[in-house]
């Protein structure tokens, strides 16, 4: 099967326009003038042939059997007609290709660095627990700086907002850190246990003021007294004698001051702290976590408000400072008041 594409043509025979300008030549005369007229109908009348009548001519596209020459199919056409077909076809594929690459999952794949949905969305998470994180963060820094002006004898006068408590992993259930339910009841156990025969139940008014760990093996040198601005008790004991945590907790100061010397703040659970002053050295760093009966620092007689070797202790609850000497463990049977 064969196709040809033939011209429409009329039976009429065309106008030979030069023929014509060459024809009226005699009535124009000889001069130059109409010789240059003469040149100029001839050239004119010779591009009668415009761009719009060469694309608008018709052809005729027609399909033919190779052995019979029968006809099977025509199309009549021009060049304006196939330059318009194809380029509404280039269009069509183009309009097409950009759906298909635009509103499907293909983009990912076609469209270079262009990220996947969950990577946005696990971008937009990250980002607002990175942001959460650096606002607690300041929020820390904040509470821990007032409490180094308490600690001091100052006072605050803006209002601090208390850090939110909490682990690393900003409160998030542990059984979402893929921990077996056979690891959770475990370290449920274990959470349970006291490494030092506490009762820590929940805590209530007065089992949040108890202090669970005694400092210090002592006797007790000063009293508490609030209106003279001792706000804890000395206990006196040999020099070089080890100082312990009184409570789980996390260092919050550990440096030196001109009166208290070297001096440890520790800050416990449920909004507790506990302070100790006038140490000879220190064994912990802030931001140390420690247990209650942990060594932190070695008893001596540093700061300028010290007479001799003892450990100032006070114990704070909720910004309030208590008498130690109320909330101490039962068990310590050593500890007595010395007028």
């Amino acid at each position: 099967m064969n196709w040809f594409l033939s011209a429409n043509s009329s039976t009429q025979k065309p106008l030979n326009y030069s023929k014509v300008a060459d024809e009226s030549m005699p009535f124009l005369g000889k001069s130059k003038s109409c010789s240059r007229i003469h040149r100029y109908l001839r050239d004119t009348m010779a591009k009668k042939t415009t761009f719009w009548k060469r694309w608008s001519k018709p052809y005729r596209l027609t399909i033919l059997e190779e052995l019979s020459f029968k006809e099977r199919w025509e199309i009549s056409i021009s060049r304006f007609g196939v330059a318009l077909t194809v380029g509404a076809l280039v269009l069509v594929v183009a309009a097409s290709v950009y759906a298909l690459v635009a509103w499907t999952p293909l983009k990912e794949f076609v469209v270079p660095g262009y990220a996947s949905e969950n990577s946005r969305l696990r971008a937009i998470q990250a980002e607002m627990t990175a942001d959460s994180a650096i606002r607690q963060l300041a929020i820390q820094e904040e509470y821990l700086e007032a409490l180094s002006v308490l600690l001091q004898g100052d006072v605050v006068e803006r209002s601090i907002e208390a850090p939110e408590e909490g682990g690393a992993d900003g409160g998030q259930p542990l059984a979402e850190w893929g921990l077996t339910q056979e690891e959770l009841d475990l370290r449920s156990r274990v959470e349970e246990e006291d490494r030092f025969a506490l009762q820590r139940g929940h805590m209530n008014e007065t089992t949040l003021r108890n202090i669970p760990f005694a400092p210090i093996q002592g006797s007790i040198s000063s009293k508490f007294n609030p209106a003279i601005g001792h706000f804890g008790v000395d206990f006196v004991a040999p020099e070089g004698s080890v100082i312990h945590a009184v409570d789980d907790g996390i260092v919050v100061i550990a440096s030196y001051t001109s009166d208290g010397g070297y001096v440890i703040s520790v800050q416990h659970p449920s909004n507790r702290t506990s302070v100790y002053k006038h140490n000879k050295s220190l064994l912990v760093e802030a931001g140390d976590r420690v247990q209650a009966g942990d060594p932190i620092a070695i008893l001596g007689g540093t700061g300028t408000h010290s007479t001799g070797p003892h450990s100032h202790f006070e114990w704070w609850v909720d910004g309030q400072p208590l008498d130690p000497t109320q909330w101490l463990p039962e068990h310590l049977e050593d500890v007595s008041l010395s007028e």
